[in-house]
């Protein structure tokens, strides 16, 4: 019951998506720490060496590629339908819709979906660069030195981490955009693609 005693209408499917979203934007917000910094949660409390840190966060981005595609998939079928449904009014005639199939066009769910492919070669790219034996195309590189074995970061990690981060801002603001997630404050049909995606932007730089 609200304070000026309305009753007020709980909706369990929308209380349950928020708390899933919630929870995917959380373990991308660790996933991307542990990445950065190389220290996982539990291990906080404990000193890690240098080559731990290292091996932690090249493990990180895995973590961030996971939850960056539950991210799309859990926003694909509202997209999908606010995307599908605007197509269809836009063309309406059989003519309008063959001269430019859905699957053609330039929207939000098409733009998921390429995201989402993105992300499966990023991911495909760490898994082969761990088991081809060439140092070439690996994130993490073991050198030999008079203190003993030491771990080095590739300029592949650096591209990565960074491409990563992009992937995350170009799909946070899809999320924004219809409503899946909120931007915090007061939003309004009328806000412009330009104040979402700064918007977007200031939540990366802020993570």
């Amino acid at each position: 019951m609200t304070e000026t005693g309305d009753i007020g209408v709980f909706n369990p499917s929308r209380e349950i998506a928020i708390e899933v979203t919630l929870q995917i934007l959380i373990r991308h917000r660790n996933a991307l720490n542990q990445a950065r910094e190389g220290e996982l949660g539990i291990d906080s409390d404990r000193e890690l060496n240098d080559n731990q840190r290292k091996m932690n966060k090249v493990k990180g981005l895995y973590k961030i590629i996971s939850a960056q595609r539950e991210m799309v998939n859990i926003s694909r079928p509202i997209v999908q339908y606010r995307c599908f449904s605007s197509w269809k009014k836009s063309h309406p005639t059989e003519e309008d819709k063959t001269k430019t199939p859905f699957e053609d066009e330039e929207n939000d769910y098409n733009k998921l979906m390429m995201l989402r492919e993105l992300l499966r070669y990023a991911e495909l790219d760490i898994i082969n660069a761990e088991k081809t034996e060439s140092q070439k195309d690996d994130y993490l590189i073991e050198r030999v030195t008079n203190q003993g074995k030491k771990f080095e970061l590739t300029e592949k990690y650096f591209e990565m981490i960074n491409g990563l981060e992009d992937t995350f801002e170009k799909i946070y603001l899809i999320m924004l955009k219809h409503k899946i997630v909120s931007a915090g404050i007061e939003e309004d049909e009328e806000k412009s693609y330009k104040e979402l995606e700064k918007e977007a932007r200031e939540r990366v730089r802020d993570a």
